[in-house]
């Protein structure tokens, strides 16, 4: 998904790489309006009314040049009716976290999949990276006792050869 404008200071766009299950579910949701083009709004401004049970809410007054203006009213109604007290800001420091705990994942990624160009702003969303730091530690013992093994086979290999250099029945 391209987001081609930015709130960060340099206001460029980026690319966003999203979850199959996310792709989806916005294409079910675009298949919606068969007439949007590349510069259609992915959430474009609509009307909704009630419509009968069996074929549920009708969406009327769509706009696609224009975004839709309900967020705030629609993540309250999502929240109601899900019974969670979640604001919209949680699922970017959630998502900002979820990454953070990845010792795989780098901070340089962190900032280029959140948005953020200062890594200020990624320390005020992930103040969890002790898992990572953790996880790099144990990885630096495990190259360091696997060279140490490596080390050791190859002074017994080494010792083996002078033996029998000096002494050909060494071998035997």
């Amino acid at each position: 998904m391209a987001v081609p404008n930015s709130k960060t200071e340099f206001g460029t766009g980026r690319m966003v790489p999203l979850w199959r299950r996310a792709c989806d579910a916005l294409s079910l949701w675009l298949a919606r309006f068969p007439d949007a083009g590349p510069d259609a709004f992915v959430f474009p401004f609509h009307r909704v009314k009630a419509g009968a049970k069996r074929s549920g809410p009708i969406l009327w007054d769509v706009q696609l040049d224009k975004p839709t203006t309900e967020w705030k009213s629609a993540w309250q109604t999502a929240r109601t009716k899900s019974e969670l007290a979640y604001r919209w800001h949680d699922l970017r420091h959630s998502f900002v976290s979820r990454l953070a705990e990845n010792p795989n994942v780098s901070e340089e990624t962190i900032r280029a999949l959140a948005g953020h160009v200062s890594r200020r702003m990624l320390e005020r969303y992930s103040r969890i990276r002790t898992h990572a730091k953790r996880a790099a530690i144990l990885g630096l013992e495990y190259v360091e006792s696997a060279a140490r093994e490596r080390d050791s086979g190859r002074e017994g290999a080494q010792n083996v050869a002078q033996s029998a250099a000096t002494d050909p029945s060494a071998l035997s």
